[in-house]
């Protein structure tokens, strides 16, 4: 039986309609639930490369698989709005403009020698979607592994071992993305305030230990009490082309990240950035006694079910897909969209493979965000509010 297995794999170390860039930071926010509760509230994903990724895919289905693809995405049904959208987002996220900040991002498609694919998707996915085609012999699978790593490398990522002989094994063709960033604190954390410190879940019950970061300073900070959390905002780069941003969401001592989470779905994640930054416009920065958990996440997940659960079922049925776009076989389906992620955040800073209102502390005293306790944290784009990483730190360890 031929199968067709989608593999998304992630390592780390504007100008575009707004309309659009929405559709990618919804789709984020809710894969990100789904999938931080199909492994326990402790994770770190891709959104935008996996945004990325089945997007293209989108382009090889036909029928039901199309229209789950197209609502689940939440993308123009059109395919000249689709392409210019993707093209003129992807451009506004990807150009860092900046020394302090590397962001790369590949889409590749590795064929078997036999498996014909039609030159329209090929040639889709090439211009429009700037994605690598290779055909190689997926037999014997442990030859094909490292050809298609070596395409990888070529092509300007530097990451080992990316796919393994086990994904050839079924498969008649792999789509893969990789995404990385390594990004510098505007202001870095001193190193030698670093210390041991205990962290706890929301009641208040010591769960571990990490290595805790301090930093005082002036940045963007707020209280929500629609999501029942504080707001911290830590910019990458200069302050002249700081375009990237971590952002941290403190839920309150008692509540749960899923409930912040849920929250989410009625307060828009972009209402809240607005709101903190014009807040910061008309107030300014104050000073911040920040307490960070220096941490490294190492995410591997098969994205099925969280899909599932946001509506896209079709595609994984080997007798519902539909990819007529893709070839004329009529058994092929994907197997599974698997993620491999990592992050790391460190003194330095950052390697990654509605209607809302707001309450400000007291102004006149540094305010108090110390994470030693569950936190959801974004890496985001502020010229369209896109979300390249996002994850929940539950979990704590010494790093």
């Amino acid at each position: 039986m031929k199968v067709i297995l989608i593999l998304f794999v992630l390592f780390s170390c504007g100008y575009c309609k707004i309309e659009f860039s929405d559709r990618a930071r919804n789709f984020s926010v809710e894969l990100l639930y789904y999938t931080a509760e199909e492994i326990n509230w402790h994770t770190v994903i891709s959104p935008f490369g996996i945004w990325s990724l089945i997007t293209g895919i989108s382009l090889g289905a036909t029928g039901t698989s199309r229209e789950q693809l197209m609502t689940t995405l939440i993308l123009p049904k059109k395919k000249e709005n689709l392409v210019n959208g993707y093209q003129s987002l992807t451009t506004a996220v990807l150009n860092s403009n900046t020394g302090a900040v590397e962001l790369k991002n590949r889409n590749y498609l590795f064929s078997d020698s036999d498996f014909f694919i039609k030159k329209d998707f090929i040639n889709e996915l090439r211009n429009n979607f700037k994605t690598i085609p290779t055909k190689l012999n997926f037999k014997p699978p442990q030859s094909a592994a490292k050809i298609a790593n070596e395409v990888i490398k070529k092509y300007g990522m530097a990451v080992s071992n990316v796919l393994k002989p086990d994904d050839f094994e079924n498969s008649r063709m792999i789509l893969t993305n990789v995404i990385t960033f390594k990004g510098f604190w505007q202001t870095p954390f001193n190193e030698t305030l670093t210390n041991v410190e205990p962290f706890y879940n929301e009641n208040g019950l010591q769960t571990g230990e990490v290595n805790m970061m301090h930093l005082e300073g002036s940045f963007s900070y707020s209280t929500f009490e629609e999501i029942e959390s504080t707001i911290l905002e830590l910019p990458y780069g200069n302050e002249e082309s700081s375009k990237y941003t971590f952002v941290v969401l403190l839920p309150y001592k008692g509540v749960p990240v899923s409930t912040v989470y849920k929250k989410l779905s009625i307060v828009n994640l972009k209402d809240i950035i607005l709101k903190l930054q014009n807040d910061t416009d008309m107030y300014g920065t104050i000073e911040v006694i920040i307490s960070l958990p220096r941490f490294k996440i190492s995410t591997n997940v098969v994205l099925n079910r969280p899909l599932n659960k946001m509506g896209l079922s079709d595609i994984f049925d080997p007798s519902a897909a539909s990819f007529g776009k893709i070839t004329d076989s009529n058994n092929i389906f994907v197997s599974s969209i698997v993620h491999k992620a990592d992050i790391e955040v460190t003194e330095k800073g950052t390697i990654a493979s509605a209607s809302t209102s707001s309450y400000f502390s007291d102004r006149m005293m540094p305010a108090n965000f110390n994470a030693n306790r569950p936190f959801i944290y974004f890496i985001m784009e502020k010229t369209t509010n896109t979300i390249i990483f996002s994850g929940v730190y539950s979990k704590p360890s010494i790093f």
